[in-house]
């Protein structure tokens, strides 16, 4: 079982799958590396696919800790650093994708690209934002973590998805939530929303490729639209039949656009249509 050690006596669990360029993945909040089986699956023949757990998440070291974006982001930069990657594209759901952001705007040296997928600058909404979870509701999600966190847990991924075919992998994303310690997912979404990197985008240096699911409601797309205004360099693509988890939803087509951007080729605008009523 490959682990790094991110600091003295703390190891974080990853998996390194496949040869070529290299792809890692980040996880959203109290998930695990295996959110991203079927990217391995498709993407490992052709590309490098490193899958980490970040720390208090999966198999990664649990300790009492406040676990805050300033903590993710160095241990994946020594994840990246002591596995001497270069040209990386770094990919992040939802919290990964604000990390990643934010690792991008810290740590772009190694990196070729940033994706990410049902994320955005900003959680929730603000004076000047008028889209996401309303602000009147923050200190309620809060106390839904701190008080009745297995509920929570799976009221919040059971909202991931758009179709209503995958309850099974419905149910094994809860599973995945309720390995997180309470202490882990308090402090966790507490730094999601206090997170708002809006300033850092434009000084950003990296490509960035935003994809969203047409139908989030996690994380609302109107963010992901404001992240393409924001930075400099950057494309959006929506896919049509999915929520939160489009990686899962619309698979196809998500890891056919994310081999688009690796290749260098445009990515589309929309893709993923939801088959029309009746059709065969």
């Amino acid at each position: 079982m490959p682990n790094i050690e991110v600091e003295p006596g703390v190891n974080m669990h990853y998996e390194d799958r496949g040869t070529g360029a290299p792809i890692v993945f980040i996880h959203g909040w109290g998930g695990s590396a295996d959110a991203w089986d079927y990217q391995v699956l498709d993407l490992a023949p052709s590309y490098r696919c490193i899958t980490v757990d970040l720390r208090g998440h999966g198999d990664s070291d649990k300790p009492w800790a406040d676990y805050n974006y300033d903590l993710f982001v160095r241990d994946i930069d020594a994840l990246i650093t002591q596995l001497d990657l270069n040209d990386v594209t770094l990919v992040g759901w939802s919290m990964g994708g604000h990390i990643a952001l934010k690792f991008a705007y810290e740590h772009p040296t190694r990196l070729a690209r940033v994706v990410t997928t049902g994320s955005g600058p900003r959680f929730w909404q603000a004076d000047d934002a008028p889209y996401g979870t309303p602000a009147s509701d923050v200190q309620a999600s809060i106390d839904a973590v701190r008080y009745a966190r297995t509920e929570t847990i799976a009221g919040l991924y059971g909202n991931n998805f758009h179709r209503t075919d995958l309850v099974h992998t419905k149910d094994w994303f809860v599973q995945i939530g309720w390995r997180v310690p309470a202490f882990v997912a308090l402090t966790s979404f507490q730094a999601l929303i206090d997170n708002d990197l809006r300033a850092m985008l434009p000084e950003i240096t990296v490509p960035v490729h935003i994809f969203s699911g047409r139908h989030d409601q996690i994380w609302d797309p109107r963010w992901s639209e404001e992240a393409h205004r924001l930075l400099p360099d950057s494309t959006l693509t929506f896919f049509e039949n999915s929520g939160h988890v489009a990686f899962v939803e619309n698979r196809i087509e998500w890891n056919a656009t994310l081999t688009d951007v690796l290749e260098g080729r445009a990515p589309a605008e929309s893709v993923g249509e939801a088959p029309a009523a009746g059709a065969a």
